[in-house]
């Protein structure tokens, strides 16, 4: 995994695949006060992936309070060399000040790298 150092934020990229689409997502904050996993549903509906009736609704609290995204299960997401296949993944709006990060990489898919 690449590991950049922008706007004094660890950042990185993934690959992930859903429906046998994928996209190349770029500036992913690596988060290690993120619970889980939060990439931008703007970002990921180019390849389908929307909120639908059935999706589980998820609530985060943070310093800037609460919000809701949606999960699904994806076909899989590579991130350098971990490959993670069928796991679910939040999606969600960030702020309209936020322009310049497309999500967050958080301990889930972090600690699913130590074996």
């Amino acid at each position: 995994m690449q590991i950049y150092l922008i706007d004094h934020l660890l950042q990185t990229s993934l690959v992930l695949c859903y429906k046998g689409n994928s996209i190349k997502i770029d500036n992913l904050v690596i988060d290690t006060g993120a619970a889980h996993t939060l990439l931008s549903s703007d970002v990921v509906s180019q390849i389908g992936i929307k909120f639908e009736n059935g999706d589980k609704l998820v609530r985060s609290f943070g310093i800037g309070g609460d919000e809701y995204s949606f999960q699904k299960r994806v076909d899989h997401i590579q991130l350098g060399s971990l490959i993670l296949t069928d796991i679910p993944i939040d999606f969600g709006v960030f702020h309209e000040e936020i322009t310049h990060i497309n999500g967050l990489i958080g301990l889930d898919l972090l600690k699913s790298g130590d074996h």
